[in-house]
């Protein structure tokens, strides 16, 4: 059984001691970790205090396509929603505003990182980011998912939600505070992961929404982005 402890401060730092990885969350203090051109100076010391390497960062499009990253900082700015790799002094980074970020590792080595909103989840980029680690040599996989829109705030309904609950079960159905429906992205991750063999050990536990500790594009039209990092040492 793989098993996550949290370490540093309000939920920052995740160790996955069965594995050779760390995750970081970052929020609103840590600074906008946005960059499209992957040039800005201040992004790039700000991403550096985080973990001081080279962040394979991706050009997030709401797919599936993962790519495998060969070393540190490869692949950055590739449009692709996941990513995996097997080598060490890697970063991957996943940049959200109210989507799910999810880092995931093996005992093997092998680490990943996932974007998933809605589209992500109904495509399936969960579950394809597991699979691509799986034949990276990966058995057991454990995954954290960090802060991201909860289903109080989250108005969604229509044929979307029909689909995500035929694909993913009736627990992504969920209500808003005021009784409208709502997705519950959160429930729509665990019930990925189980589809994929994969085990979620930590959630974080947080609304975007909601936190004033981090940013949100649906509750507050914020163009700024917190950062979930998974890297290996």
């Amino acid at each position: 059984m793989l098993g996550l402890r949290l370490g540093g401060s309000q939920l920052g730092r995740a160790l996955l001691p069965a594995t050779p990885a760390e995750v970081r969350f970052t929020g609103r203090l840590d600074g906008d970790m946005s960059d499209p051109t992957g040039a800005d100076p201040a992004v790039a010391a700000r991403r550096r205090s985080i973990v001081d390497r080279p962040w394979t960062w991706l050009h997030q499009v709401h797919g599936t396509e993962v790519i495998v990253v060969d070393g540190p900082g490869g692949g950055a700015g590739h449009a692709a929603d996941a990513a995996v790799t097997t080598a060490p002094g890697t970063a991957l980074a996943i940049l959200c505003a109210d989507c799910a970020p999810v880092a995931l590792a093996s005992p093997e080595g092998v680490i990943g990182a996932a974007h998933a909103g809605w589209r992500g989840l109904l495509a399936g980029v969960i579950e394809a980011a597991v699979a691509s680690m799986r034949r990276l040599g990966a058995t057991e996989v454990a995954a954290a998912l960090g802060p991201c829109i909860h289903p109080e705030c989250y108005a969604f309904a229509g044929p979307e939600l029909d689909s995500l609950a035929g694909r993913l079960g009736p627990s992504v159905r969920a209500r808003r505070r005021d009784g409208s429906p709502a997705l519950d992205l959160p429930a729509g991750v665990r019930a990925a992961l189980r589809r994929s063999g994969a085990e979620l050990v930590v959630d974080a536990g947080v609304c975007t929404a909601c936190s004033a500790a981090h940013w949100s594009w649906r509750a507050r039209a914020e163009r700024e982005r917190q950062a979930m990092v998974v890297w290996r040492p």
